[in-house]
């Protein structure tokens, strides 16, 4: 689909393009950039997906099924989407075959894809979702350091776990607290007074990191 200027928006990181429990009159196309889309739970959020590739497209379930967003769709990074109305969605449905197969298709999978993340939710006990995702954000958040650990802060790092996982920060505090007790992960030797930083051992990433599960 070409893209029509008239119809596209822009968003910064952070930015939300529509919340959980909105009313729907639109889906959109990602251009550029990357989108999260969030789902509360019952202490906090958790990222059901990342739309990060262009003509990638998310929205439309609300669309077919005329109910409130099912979702919170927010910002990851500089964004650039293409915004189409209900009634252009109808039209593309009715019209072209082939957008509707793609349509079926991505419904399919992202069906697929929830019944994982519930299996996950139902056989993964806390503290392994914990672990998992201190393990995740030291990946994609943290700084390498010479012996091959890697330097996290504490409070962002409990923030994403809390918005992503849909952990209850006091329960990550609660098991951070066991982990250090244990020597299982320790504080950055810049940190040893204000306690910002920790430090995830080698050792530590590979025994936790789901990638290599």
């Amino acid at each position: 689909m070409p893209a029509d200027n008239r119809n596209q928006k822009t968003f910064q990181p952070g930015e939300v393009i529509f919340r959980e429990g909105d009313e729907a009159d639109s889906m959109y196309i990602l251009l550029e950039g990357a989108v999260d889309l969030k789902k509360k739970v019952e202490k906090g959020e958790t990222v059901l997906k990342t739309v990060n590739v262009p003509n990638e497209f998310f929205g439309e379930m609300a669309l077919l099924d005329d109910r409130p967003r099912s979702a919170t769709a927010v910002a990851a990074a500089p964004t650039r989407l293409i915004e189409i109305d209900e009634a252009t969605f109808e039209n593309l449905i009715l019209t072209n075959g082939k957008f509707a197969l793609k349509i079926i298709k991505v419904l399919s999978e992202r069906i697929r894809s929830s019944n994982v993340q519930i299996g996950e939710l139902i056989e993964t006990v806390p503290k392994e979702r914990i672990l998992r995702g201190m393990v995740d954000f030291a990946l994609q958040n943290g700084e390498k350091i010479f012996n091959g650990g890697i330097k996290i802060n504490i409070d962002a790092m409990k923030a994403w776990i809390n918005s992503r996982l849909g952990i209850a920060v006091e329960d990550v505090d609660a098991y951070l607290f066991k982990l250090l007790k244990q020597n299982s992960v320790g504080y950055a030797p810049t940190s040893a007074k204000t306690r910002e930083n920790l430090v995830l051992s080698p050792e530590f990433i590979k025994a936790n990191d789901r990638r290599g599960m």
